[in-house]
């Protein structure tokens, strides 16, 4: 079965669809439903061996986080167990309740976040999550960064986490980047004077004690 992004996020003829958010440039509550109910239209038509396995073993998303040493001059708190409310706060950088309800629905098993600020006002933000099934974890990350590029925004994938897929934008200054591990997610996001190599670093060590844990 294949589908990528594209084909996720393309509403079926006929289906209502939403405005981008004006706030931001973001998708509206309709296309980011379809983010992650789409998961569930692929799941019900593969076979066992298909992309609803789980695909490996679930991380501890609190120590993954909780790894990270605090980047050169940013600071923040401790990393801490998150909600679907928070969780999607650290998807797209402000609350959204039509989201975190979609999350919800999604039924993560675990999921934790953790933030900083650098002296000029930029921010780090990251996150892991378990989620039912590798499908689910794999979307994560690619389509909060297709979102992005949607956003004006370029596709980006660092040579040192080929992996990974991600987005960056100039103006005004964001980059996401996402990794799946069987049904785990990473993510990171970085705003304002927060550069590429704090947010390839970040992911680098997140994925090495994400690995210790599952082996």
């Amino acid at each position: 079965m294949t589908g990528g992004v594209g084909a996720r996020l393309t509403p079926r003829r006929g289906a209502a669809t939403a405005p981008a958010d004006a706030g931001g440039g973001y998708p509206g509550p309709v296309r980011i439903a379809l983010l992650l109910l789409a998961a569930l239209v692929l799941a019900a038509g593969c076979g066992p061996q298909g992309p609803t396995e789980v695909g490996g073993e679930a991380g501890r998303p609190l120590d993954v986080v909780g790894a990270l040493p605090s980047p050169g001059e940013l600071r923040g708190p401790p990393g801490a167990e998150a909600d679907a409310a928070t969780l999607a706060e650290a998807f797209i950088g402000r609350p959204d309740p039509d989201l975190a309800e979609v999350i919800d629905s999604r039924d993560p098993s675990a999921a934790a976040t953790r933030t900083w600020t650098s002296p000029g006002g930029g921010t780090l933000t990251v996150a892991a999550s378990v989620w039912p099934s590798r499908l689910i974890a794999t979307g994560v990350g690619a389509d909060l960064a297709a979102f992005l590029v949607e956003d004006g925004g370029a596709a980006w994938t660092p040579p040192e986490v080929p992996s990974s897929r991600g987005a960056r934008r100039a103006d005004p200054p964001e980059r996401r980047l996402g990794l799946s591990v069987g049904p785990n997610a990473l993510y990171v996001r970085a705003t304002g004077d927060v550069g590429d190599d704090v947010v390839i670093r970040a992911m680098e060590r997140m994925q090495l004690v994400l690995e210790g844990q599952t082996g």
